[in-house]
């Protein structure tokens, strides 16, 4: 991990906060972890603990530190114990945070809490206030070093209704010609990501330096896989792996292939690893972001990546922020880069083997 990556993760004081509260909370307990939890030091697994989420890289970390974990689409297995404690640092999107808050009011006893962790600018008071009033109480917010708040919501009687939550546990259409497919808990889950539209854009000329048109492919971080739809209308005959570490997301990508009728082969994977190639290309828009702060070296994780799971003349094209040195960070594992366009604060580079 890098100095910098290291650095901005290690600065959630939120999630810090509220692992120092772990050691008093009633159990059993539930612990909703979303992706602030990647690279922190972890609090002892104690008994009569369980965790949910739906990042394969977090579900691994949480099983070495000994606590035991559903990896799914934060769906709830009915043999597990209901709780009377649910803890949850929010999440970036509002649909999955009221979904989530949803899910630990109807699970808690009355008399149950649930600890909600974040700052000011993550919507906690709001959050907080709004699950509050939904089971007959108000919200303990307190403060705590680096701006961090705990939320402490009493169950003090049945939910009255639901959080707005955008239908969180369906596959919605959200574009036609071709149709696109996504939900909830996906990165841009509404929107087709103006980057990975670029990268589409420069597909015929990405193409145009394969002696013969890729045959098989991948979509390294694939997302709901607008990508790999797009691409596949160019190559109707190709094979495709689709791998991304959100189980919620490949719930999207397997529905978007299905409905094209793309041969795809769909790994729920930590940047590819455990998969391999050979492939003739790789198409990515890595992300770099980890919760709330800027990562460093995500980008380099997926450049080795493309890399290992490309053949001996294989090409990748990435899509990247223009302020991201791509073209330095490949020098050393591919032969050539070439930037095929900048353009709204992107840049679509070229790697060759």
């Amino acid at each position: 991990m890098s100095s910098e990556q290291s650095n901005s993760i290690a600065s959630d004081t939120a999630l810090m906060a509220l692992y120092q509260q772990f050691s008093a909370m009633p159990t059993p307990a539930w612990w909703f972890a979303d992706e602030h939890v990647a690279a922190m030091p972890l609090p002892a697994a104690r008994a009569d603990w369980h965790s949910f989420s739906n990042r394969c890289d977090i579900a691994g970390l949480l099983r070495r530190a000994g606590y035991p974990v559903t990896l799914a689409d934060f769906v709830v297995p009915v043999d597990i114990p209901r709780p009377q404690t649910v803890c949850y640092r929010v999440s970036k999107e509002k649909a999955l945070v009221n979904y989530l808050i949803n899910q630990a009011l109807a699970a808690l006893p009355v008399g149950g809490s649930l600890h909600l962790a974040g700052h000011k600018n993550d919507g906690l008071h709001n959050y907080a206030k709004k699950a509050a009033a939904l089971v007959g109480g108000a919200a303990d917010i307190k403060k705590y070093g680096g701006a961090a708040y705990i939320a402490t919501i009493s169950k003090y009687a049945e939910p009255s209704g639901l959080l707005p939550d955008s239908d969180y546990s369906q596959i919605q259409e959200i574009a036609q010609s071709p149709s696109l497919y996504s939900k909830p808990g996906v990165f841009g889950w509404q929107k087709i990501d103006r980057g990975s539209a670029l990268l589409v854009e420069q597909l015929p000329a990405f193409w145009a330096g394969f002696a013969q048109r890729p045959a098989s492919l991948v979509d390294l971080g694939c997302g709901y896989g607008f990508i790999t739809v797009m691409a596949a209308v160019q190559l109707p005959a190709s094979n495709w792996l689709l791998t991304d570490n959100n189980a919620t997301a490949l719930l999207a990508a397997r529905k978007n292939c299905e409905v094209s009728g793309i041969n795809a082969q769909i790994e729920l994977a930590d940047c590819a690893s455990g998969l391999n190639g050979p492939y003739d290309a790789v198409l990515c828009n890595p992300p770099f972001h980890k919760g709330f702060a800027v990562a460093g070296s995500l980008t380099d994780q997926f450049i080795g990546a493309a890399h290992r799971l490309l053949g001996r003349k294989g090409r990748a094209l990435f899509v990247v922020n223009q302020f991201i040195p791509l073209e330095r960070k490949a020098a050393a594992l591919f032969a050539s880069a070439q930037v095929l366009v900048e353009q709204d604060g992107f840049k679509v580079v070229c790697l060759s083997k």
